[in-house]
């Protein structure tokens, strides 16, 4: 998978991971519908959130090496902080919407560090 695109397919399986754990109806709907609904458990769907979390992380900051702008990185830490303490930590409405944010700024900080690194010249891009 190229450098750049990790923080967005990081992002994808954390939204989608929080999402079912959230009982999503179009999610849930999806995932029975092709069989999968053995995915629905919180044994499978916590560790793959929290991996998935890891690796949008992960291309955050190989983008913040690349552009030298913290800010992306940042808003990616406190997104996946709330999405995941809203997964496993709070229920009720609160917790919807701690996870409805936290994917919100999960979006906007993959769409934002995608910016950064177009706006940086190409040979300061650096994988690991």
């Amino acid at each position: 998978m190229k450098a750049k695109l990790t923080d967005a397919a990081g992002v994808c399986g954390a939204i989608f991971a929080a999402l079912c754990c959230a009982g999503t109806p179009l999610i849930v709907t999806g995932i029975t519908a092709l069989g999968l609904g053995f995915l629905r458990r919180d044994a499978i769907l916590w560790p793959l959130m929290l991996l998935s979390l890891v690796v949008a992380q992960i291309g955050l900051w190989q983008g913040w090496r690349a552009h030298r702008r913290p800010g992306p990185f940042l808003l990616g830490g406190a997104s996946g902080g709330s999405l995941a303490a809203g997964v496993i930590v709070i229920h009720g409405p609160p917790a919807m919407t701690m996870i409805y944010a936290g994917a919100v700024g999960l979006v906007l900080a993959t769409v934002w560090n995608l910016w950064a690194r177009r706006s940086c010249p190409a040979e300061t891009i650096s994988v690991l």
